[in-house]
């Protein structure tokens, strides 16, 4: 077995997890559907956007909030989710369907 079908595996088997998806659990597809790009930029909205809120939180909560780190944070949970979703998740996801939709 080769190393990217042991790091296929265990993603696929972690995201088969349901506390993964948690609160968004409706945005995970069947193991034999398709991750597209539009549930790619739906699972960024709404991963990123409750990262921001709890990073913001957290931030109000210390005394720490600025609008400058506000920005910057907005940017960094948005941007980070995309590139794992679109480069991490979404591959090794729609690998695995193809393989179970032979």
């Amino acid at each position: 077995m080769k190393l990217i079908d042991l790091l296929a595996d265990f993603h696929n088997w972690v995201t088969d997890k349901d506390f993964v998806w948690w609160p968004f659990s409706f945005l995970r597809p069947e193991p034999k559907e398709f991750i597209t790009m539009k549930i790619v930029l739906m699972m960024t909205a709404c991963f990123g956007g409750l990262a921001f809120l709890m990073f913001t939180g957290l931030a109000v909560a210390n005394n720490a909030f600025d609008a400058t780190n506000a920005i910057s944070t907005l940017i960094a949970c948005f941007l980070g989710f995309f590139l794992w979703f679109a480069c991490i998740t979404r591959p090794l996801w729609n690998r695995r369907a193809r393989a179970l939709q032979k």
